[in-house]
């Protein structure tokens, strides 16, 4: 992920570096798949409507979610956004990541189990 803002820098479009890191990503062997669409479970059965998340790498040991942006800074509605993705996939790891800073990008990382979720 540093790899992407170190080249690319910031003040682009959030598009843009979603697009180098799944690149990178999958030159790099994982199995990285953009704007990832997944049906919540609701009562036993899968919603109709869907969510959208930026990048999902497929684990063997659970999917991770990447979701990216780039802004100034990370408030409460971007952590809102992650923490609903982990609650609706039930997936074990996100990882939200803002590639709108200067120097590097702020990266930060989840963790969810048992229905609470915790940064690491």
């Amino acid at each position: 992920m540093h790899d992407v803002h170190n080249e690319l820098g910031c003040g682009l479009p959030e598009y843009v570096y979603q697009e180098a890191l799944h690149k990178l990503l999958t030159m790099r062997g994982f199995d990285a798949r953009r704007e990832f669409q997944y049906h919540p479970i609701f009562m036993g059965e899968p919603l109709k409507t869907y969510l959208k998340m930026d990048i999902v790498v497929i684990m063997p040991r659970g999917n991770v979610i990447i979701e990216c942006k780039a802004i100034s800074e990370l408030k409460e509605e971007e952590h809102y956004q992650t923490f609903s993705y982990l609650r609706g996939t039930k997936f074990p790891i996100a990882i939200l990541v803002n590639f709108g800073t200067f120097g590097r990008a702020q990266i930060e990382r989840f963790y969810f189990k048992d229905n609470s979720i915790m940064a690491f």
